[in-house]
């Protein structure tokens, strides 16, 4: 999606979203940039998981390692992620730093994005039935259209919601651009100004006013704020 041959931009959606998340943000950029847009497994076109284990970073993560090198394919590239996207994002460059595998990028978008999941509480339920109630009730309020399949919405919150990356985000070498709303009410904007402390080259843009589903409802302003980081990273 977006411009043939401009630098590739591989962008991740959250836990119910699809590739679809980030499409008005491309549409906003597609004259300078290419949109990579994979889906996660259980989400849009993308194989069904077996099991919750298929549902952990580690295996997202790997999944986003093959796009790479089978998409990017060795140019240089902009990684982001929204939402869950942002902890794939996480995982990924903590296992690919020093692996030589040279698939680095050459900057970071991470969109209302946490580097603590064990501190929100996007779902509170242990229990089957009322968990898949809640992941429908998101679904909702977040306005996903194209959103992933419950039952594997559920795998992945019982997989991740322990996880806490603040660690890792010292070991991130390229800049990296903080977007996230002043109104989140998913990932608070305390969570925001936590990534940013533990960044070495990193920036943070505000949308004031803005709540969790900044790729629809911000779109414009999304892509402004990547756009000006962007060209200013290559001056």
């Amino acid at each position: 999606m977006g411009k043939p041959g401009g630098t590739p931009i591989v962008a991740l959606h959250g836990i119910q979203g699809t590739r679809d998340s980030w499409r008005h943000v491309a549409q906003a950029l597609g004259d300078d940039y290419e949109f990579i847009l994979p889906n996660l497994p259980g989400r849009g076109a993308a194989a069904y998981p077996a099991s919750q284990d298929e549902c952990r970073l580690a295996a997202f993560a790997a999944v986003l390692e093959r796009v790479i090198q089978r998409e990017v394919d060795g140019r240089p590239y902009v990684l982001a992620g929204w939402s869950m996207g942002v902890s794939v994002v996480l995982d990924y460059l903590s296992r690919s730093k020093g692996a030589g595998r040279g698939t680095d990028p050459a900057a970071v978008i991470l969109v209302s994005g946490s580097a603590q999941l064990r501190d929100l509480h996007w779902f509170k339920s242990e229990r089957p039935a009322e968990l898949l109630a809640e992941i429908k009730e998101r679904e909702t309020r977040l306005g996903l259209v194209d959103a992933a399949d419950p039952t594997v919405v559920a795998w992945t919150w019982n997989a991740l919601k322990h996880t806490c990356q603040l660690d890792e985000l010292a070991q991130i070498a390229a800049p990296t651009l903080v977007v996230h709303g002043s109104e989140d009410e998913d990932c608070p904007l305390g969570h925001a100004y936590n990534m940013l402390s533990g960044l070495h080259r990193g920036a943070l843009h505000v949308l004031p006013g803005a709540k969790h589903s900044v790729l629809t409802q911000n779109s414009q302003q999304v892509g402004e704020a990547i756009r000006h980081f962007l060209r200013d990273k290559s001056h």
